[in-house]
């Protein structure tokens, strides 16, 4: 047996010992399943879950191993399968008991205890965990019992409430502390007008009655201030919680004397309004989150669209507005935007951004394809089974896209609260020692009001609020980013690189030369068929030339594009001379070919019409950036190019999708922050690579996974401006970040002296982090964007 520790609770779950003691590793275990999940962990080197927080640990309940079986049943588990294909599974599950950071930590590490577990993410807010699993390794029911063991029990019922209960808990508490200061602010008013000594009895009964509703302020309201407090302090790590809590102790305590010694009341209703005032702070920042989320998550966050087949036409649907039983087509290269049936006779599909796995899968007909997946190949027809939301690919372009980078203010924040903290806590000790000599009864009172006064609560709020703001700003604006780290990546950028094709340009039937022999009706409705889906620029260019004489058809074909090189239907061809066979005729113009059974028909020939006001964007972005400019396509733009850009930038023509994320490498080697502008088509890879990779957006919107941003087409002229608006960002947060120093100075000032009470500072306390949420909101809303 091993030695006992002096600790009274269990080391894993914190409950009271028990009368028969488990021990391991000089630790005290209140049951023999505590213990073994204890040396479960240790055995897979996960010991640090118990440094994330005071409260780690949860005991496991003694579930029947039945009680999962329905995990394993094929027709029942569908209700909490995201994806499954093969042996390959993703589900979410519902894990009420998630209450920590250690929580975060243990279930994200899930690999380590199992190899058959894949990923794992938490969503604190809603208690879920999405798990990505292999069935070879391990069943669903497995899984299940594995999480219960480590006390996190699934919960399968449908609905989840945890992040209602934790509003109303938070309203609940707001009511008590509200009840507790009024009630207290009632039974004082005759100590406010001095008349307290007349009816010294009421005096004294007021006191109390002040102490009795204070118990449950300091007991419910405040309790997670302690908590958080107490838990940075195990971590040896400052956190804002700990001034607070020790500014709540000092003045509650310093009322309890004031009560007991029948002096009065105190400052108990300083107390109460002290808490009052945190928890309106803390309702106020919530109500702004979810504010930010509500505009991020579910209105028209990026323009995604699917083609919708009707009785008589095919026409662009977004993806919010689908139904049950919809028919709908999916070109090559397009996101699979809600589970569907396959009507295609087959079918290959890409589940890396859903799995990780990067291998392509053939379906056949009537297989269930599920969302997140990408076609390659034919244009395929789907019916839909199962209705989705924009917000489900907002997930999946969070969840499978992320780059690590050192967020420059957010560090500088972390680390200014600290030394902020450590310089309140040394300054409020220094200052009671000072004042033993001029009157020690007003050591309290000083101190408290330094610690409230000094809360960096504003501080902390200003990166949130300001890039919070920010990012709806642009999204209103057409301009969308995947999130606050993006803003400070492009902060950090250098060197922008502009894809050409489908992004300096635009595509217009009326900018088409064809040369050939004169096409049949038979050939022109092929070529219109063709094209009809299709994703490249110059294909659809093709199709509004020929959607001018040909008549709309009912006929539904199913042509192979190949990504940069061209399309192929039956005998018919169309694309580059290498796709053809053919010999090249124009080695310097950008050009279509078009043949039959390898028999040239005709060409088109495509000049380039450049966007509107591109001359102004890029002068105005050559005075800040280094220039780039890659394409696919031949050089015969070089020289008009080279009067729009700036001396010094590098042009790269005939690059394959490869050499774009190469020359993206290249640079990213050679020390520069690289901004890569492209539409998508060819450019994934090196969207991927760039250190911030914008996707240009048409009306006919190709959801790209792989960027950081995405922008409207019709916005590209605006772009110098929203670079502007995200560089005066960093201003914005100075001027937060100034205020919140200055009015924590002054306050300071004013409380050392002992010119400022304990109930005055919990007034300008709540109000300064209201007022810095009001200025971040500002200085970013009254931003307009001009064109260029």
């Amino acid at each position: 047996m091993e030695n006992q520790t002096e600790n009274n609770t269990c080391y894993h779950c914190h409950d009271s010992l028990s009368p028969t003691i488990f021990y391991a590793d000089d630790h005290s275990f209140c049951c023999n399943g505590c213990k073994q999940v204890y040396q479960l962990l240790s055995s897979h080197s996960l010991g640090a879950y118990y440094e994330q927080d005071a409260n780690a640990g949860i005991r496991p309940n003694k579930t029947a191993e039945e009680t999962f079986a329905v995990l394993d049943d094929l027709e029942i588990r569908k209700k909490y399968i995201d994806f499954q294909e093969g042996s390959t599974v993703k589900l979410t599950l519902h894990l009420p008991q998630i209450h920590c950071a250690s929580c975060i930590y243990l279930l994200e590490h899930l690999h380590k205890l199992n190899e058959g577990i894949l990923s794992s993410s938490v969503h604190f807010p809603k208690k879920t965990a999405t798990i990505t699993v292999t069935t070879e390794l391990i069943k669903l029911s497995e899984l299940a019992r594995l999480l219960t063991k480590i006390g996190y029990e699934p919960n399968f019922k449908a609905i989840d409430k945890s992040a209602s209960t934790f509003d109303k808990r938070l309203l609940l508490q707001l009511g008590v502390a509200g009840f507790a200061f009024g009630s207290i602010m009632l039974w004082s008013f005759p100590e406010y007008l001095g008349i307290d000594q007349t009816y010294s009895g009421i005096r004294e009964f007021s006191s109390y009655l002040s102490f009795a509703v204070s118990i449950p302020v300091l007991l419910f309201s405040a309790r997670d201030y302690f908590k958080s407090a107490i838990a940075g302090m195990r971590l040896r790590n400052l956190n804002l919680d700990i001034p607070i809590a020790i500014g709540i102790l000092a003045l509650y305590i310093r009322s309890c004397v004031a009560i007991f010694s029948q002096e009065g009341p105190g400052y108990m209703d300083s107390f109460a309004a002290f808490i009052f005032f945190l928890l309106i702070g803390k309702w106020f920042q919530g109500k702004t989150y979810q504010w930010l989320s509500f505009e991020r998550d579910f209105r028209a966050y990026f323009p995604v669209a699917v083609i919708k087949k009707t009785s008589s036409d095919s026409v662009l649907c977004p993806i919010d507005k689908l139904q049950v039983g919809d028919e709908i087509s999916i070109r090559n290269e397009e996101i699979i935007p809600c589970d569907c049936i396959l009507l295609t006779e087959k079918a290959t599909v890409d589940y890396s951004f859903v799995s990780g796995e990067a291998d392509w899968i053939e379906k056949k007909k009537g297989d269930l394809l599920y969302a997140g997946g990408k076609n390659f190949g034919e244009t395929i027809q789907l019916v839909v089974s199962k209705t989705t939301e924009r917000s489900t690919l907002t997930q999946l372009w969070n969840d499978r896209h992320t780059k690590r980078t050192e967020l420059s203010f957010q560090t500088r924040q972390d680390r200014i609260s600290k030394y902020f903290i450590a310089a309140v806590l040394i300054l409020a000790i220094v200052s009671s020692i000072v004042w033993i000599w001029i009157d020690p009864r007003q050591i309290p009172e000083v101190v408290t009001a330094i610690l409230i006064v000094a809360c960096p609560c504003a501080l902390a709020l200003s990166v949130p609020f300001v890039y919070g703001n920010m990012l709806r700003v642009l999204g209103k604006n057409g301009f969308y980013l995947r999130n606050t780290a993006i803003i400070e990546r492009i902060q950090q950028c250098n060197y922008l690189v502009f894809d050409k094709t489908g992004t300096l340009t635009e595509q217009d039937h009326k900018q088409i030369e064809y040369t050939g022999r004169t096409l049949s009706e038979f050939e022109k409705l092929a070529l219109h068929e063709m094209t009809k889906h299709a994703i490249h620029p110059y294909a659809r260019a093709i199709h509004d030339y020929f959607s001018l004489t040909i008549q709309q058809s009912d006929a539904t074909i199913s042509p192979i594009e190949i990504p940069g090189r061209g399309i192929s239907f039956g005998f018919f061809q169309l694309g580059s001379a290498s796709f053809l066979g053919l010999e090249e005729q124009y080695p310097n113009e950008s050009v279509v070919y078009f043949a039959a059974e390898g028999k040239l028909l005709g060409t088109f020939l495509f000049h380039s019409k450049l966007r509107n006001q591109l001359k102004e964007l890029v002068q105005n972005l050559g005075s800040t950036y280094q220039l780039a400019v890659i394409s696919g396509d031949k050089p015969k733009d070089l020289e008009l190019l080279k009067q729009l850009f700036p001396v010094g930038t590098s042009f790269h023509f005939e690059q394959q999708p490869l050499q774009k994320k190469e020359f993206i490498q290249d640079l990213q080697a050679k020390g520069n922050y690289t901004l890569m502008i492209g539409d998508g088509l060819n450019d994934a890879g090196a969207l991927n690579e760039a250190f911030v990779g914008i996707a240009l957006s048409e009306n006919l919107v190709r959801f790209t996974p792989a960027s950081d941003a995405i922008l409207k087409a019709e916005n590209l002229n605006k772009l110098a401006a929203y670079f502007q608006f995200i560089r005066d960002g960093k201003r914005f947060l100075r001027i937060c970040f100034a205020f919140s120093l200055c009015y924590n100075l002054t306050g300071i000032g004013f409380a050392v002296t002992g010119q400022l009470t304990p109930f005055v500072a919990t007034i300008l306390m709540p109000l300064s982090s209201i007022t810095v949420v009001s200025l971040a909101t500002f200085l970013t809303i009254r931003r307009k964007f001009n064109d260029v």
